[in-house]
This record gives C-alpha cells, structure tokens and sequence, in this order.
C-alpha cells in the first residue's frame, strides 16, 4: 500500500498553508477532500479536518505514511475560530461539513466550552496515538512563523533548500492568520 501525508490540525492552524508549502514542494496534495479524495491512491495525502477525524483509520489503511499536526497557541485560536465560524453560519454547507464539525468540535458553530474541549481532546488524542512513533508525527507550529518550514522538510527528508518561511494563507485582516 502506499504511503502518504496527511495534515491533520482543527481549522485555524495552518492546514491551509501546510497544504500550499507540500504542494510547492511537489507532492500532490488535496485540502479538504472529500471521501473519495481521502481514501484514494491517486495523491499523495491530504489536509483539514476531514483527515483529522479519521487518522486513524487512514493510519491503518496507508502504512508507514506521515502525519503533521499543526497547533498553535490555545487562547490564540479561540479568539479565532469563533469569529471565523460565525462567517460562514450563513454558508450554504453540506450536510458532510455539519457532520465533520460535530465529529471535530462537538457543534458545528462555536460553542466556547465544546471547541476549548475538542482542542485539549485532538492534541491528546493524537499524542497518545503516536506516542511510540516519533518517526511518523510531526507537531507543527506555523502560526506567526514559531517553527520554519526547515522543520517539515527535515522530517519528511525533502533535500530541497526550505524557505525561510511558510507562505501563510487565510490572512484575515483585523483576526490571526491561517487557516
């Protein structure tokens, strides 16, 4: 079976520009697949919260593949993610995000308690998991440039010369970067 990257991380962490870096790099990467993107043998992984909900299971099906899950300060994030989700309260969303954000946060639109909870819950979850396989996690900060694209590189053994920075997206004026 082949191996793939996934970037795992809640919305508002850099999945976005983990993604746009990966593809630079020339990996075929899919942001916010859908199922058949997911489990499919024709890129080389995915990113967003699609992934995160079910690592595990991807985990199992792509052995030896690399996880990178992108964090960023706790108190930073609430103050993003509720303004970020208010925005799209008025999207027209499928029924397949409702039930991603559900798995993810416990509610698809911010409810403090329930997406403070699910933030200490995935980087638990997830730490746990690949407690014995340091070679197969890598817990990325790009938020406000804390760790450089360097880092990645090294873990995914990239020989190319790494940028000095990530090429944030998702900039939101007057709220933090990233996605």
């Amino acid at each position: 079976m082949k191996s793939k990257i996934f970037g795992l991380g809640l919305s508002r962490t850099g999945t976005t520009t983990l993604n746009t870096i990966l593809r630079e790099c020339g990996y075929n990467m899919i942001h916010y697949p859908n199922d058949n993107e997911l489990y499919s043998m024709n890129n080389d992984g995915a990113t967003d919260t699609p992934v995160t909900a079910v690592y595990k299971e991807l985990d199992k099906m792509f052995p030896n593949s690399k996880f990178i899950y992108t964090i960023r300060d706790k108190e930073e994030w609430m103050e993003s993610i509720g303004p970020y989700l208010e925005r799209k309260r008025n999207w027209n969303m499928d029924q397949r995000h409702i039930d991603i954000r559900n798995k993810i946060y416990g509610a698809p639109f911010f409810e403090e308690k329930k997406y403070s909870d699910a933030y200490d819950f995935w980087l638990k979850d997830i730490t746990d998991y690949f407690k014995n396989r340091p070679n197969d996690l890598l817990i990325l900060n790009i938020v406000n440039d804390i760790d450089k694209p360097q880092k990645l590189f090294d873990f995914l053994g990239i020989k190319a010369k790494a940028p000095e920075k990530f090429p944030h997206k998702n900039f939101l004026k007057n709220h933090s970067k990233i996605k």
